[in-house]
C-alpha cells in the first residue's frame, strides 16, 4: 500500500503513516513506532496529512489520529490524481496538435471533416478505435435509409466491435427502424448492443471509451451537412456522458 500511496502523490513518510492510520487510531508516538517514522518527523507528517484532509484528530489527551473512512480518503487521492493526469494529457495533446498544425499535418486528437467523404472516414473511427464502450445519441434528423453503402460499412464495423467485446448503448428516435444488420445484432446480443428510444434534437454524437467524442452537425435537410468533429479529451467526453446518461434514463 505504501508504494501505491506514493504513486497517488504522497511522500514516503506520508504514505507510511496513512497506510497505518487507515486501519488504526494512534497517538503520535504510537504512529512513530507502528509506521517506523523518525520521532522528529512524525508531527510534521501528521500536520501535512491533516492539511490534505486525509487524517483527523481526537479531542482527547494525548491526541489520537485516525482516518474517518478509508474509502473516502482514498477516493480523494484518486480524484486528485485523475485530474492531474487529465490535465497532463490535455496539455500533451494540445502541444502535439499545435505542432502538427504548424507543419500542415493531420492530428488524431482533433479531426475535422467538412465533406461527405470526411464523414465516412471519421465516423468509422468510432467503431474501429473503440475498446470498451460506445454511447450514441442519434437525434431525430437521423436518416437510416440514406447513404446505405457507407452505413452498411459502419454497421459491419459495429458488429466486429461487439465481437471483440465493445458494448454499445444507443439512443434512437422513437419511430426509427433499425437497419437489418443492427436489428439482428440487438436480437442476438441485447446486452452488448443496447437500444433505447427517445426523440431528441440534441447534437448527434458518439462517446467512445469515455475519452473520445464524435460530433455530427446535421439538420432536417440531409444535404445541409455542417461537418463532423472527432475530439480526444476526457473532460469533454465526461460532460457529454452526463448528458447521455440523463437521456438514457428518460428513454424507453
Amino acid at each position: 500500500m505504501i508504494e501505491e500511496l506514493q504513486r497517488l502523490g504522497l511522500s514516503y513518510y506520508e504514505s507510511k503513516a496513512l497506510a497505518v492510520l487507515l486501519k488504526k487510531t494512534l497517538t503520535a508516538k504510537e504512529l512513530s513506532d507502528e509506521a517506523d517514522i523518525p520521532a522528529g518527523k512524525t508531527y510534521s507528517v501528521i500536520i501535512s496529512l491533516q492539511k490534505k484532509n486525509l487524517v483527523q484528530a481526537t479531542t482527547t489527551r494525548p491526541k489520537k489520529f485516525f482516518v474517518q473512512q478509508a474509502s473516502s480518503v482514498l477516493q480523494e487521492l484518486i480524484s486528485k490524481k485523475q485530474e492531474e493526469v487529465q490535465n497532463l494529457l490535455t496539455l500533451v495533446r494540445t502541444t502535439a496538435t499545435e505542432i502538427d498544425k504548424s507543419k500542415l499535418q493531420p492530428t488524431p486528437f482533433f479531426d475535422i471533416g467538412t465533406t461527405v467523404e470526411d464523414n465516412k472516414r471519421i465516423q468509422l473511427r468510432t467503431f474501429t478505435e473503440a475498446q470498451n464502450e460506445v454511447s450514441q445519441i442519434i437525434n431525430v434528423h437521423h436518416k437510416p435509409q440514406s447513404n446505405r453503402k457507407s452505413k452498411t460499412v459502419w454497421e459491419k464495423e459495429i458488429v466486429s466491435a461487439v465481437k471483440r467485446g465493445v458494448v454499445f448503448r444507443a439512443i434512437y428516435p422513437a419511430n426509427t427502424v433499425l437497419p437489418p444488420i443492427l436489428a439482428q445484432l440487438h436480437k442476438k446480443h441485447p446486452q452488448k448492443f443496447q437500444v433505447k428510444r427517445l426523440n431528441t434534437v440534441y447534437t448527434r454524437c458518439d462517446i467512445i471509451d469515455d475519452k473520445k467524442v464524435l460530433l455530427k452537425l446535421v439538420s432536417p435537410d440531409p444535404l445541409n451537412f455542417g461537418g463532423v468533429l472527432f475530439i480526444e479529451n476526457e473532460k469533454f467526453a465526461a460532460n457529454l456522458k452526463k448528458v447521455f446518461e440523463q437521456l438514457w434514463e428518460e428513454a424507453d
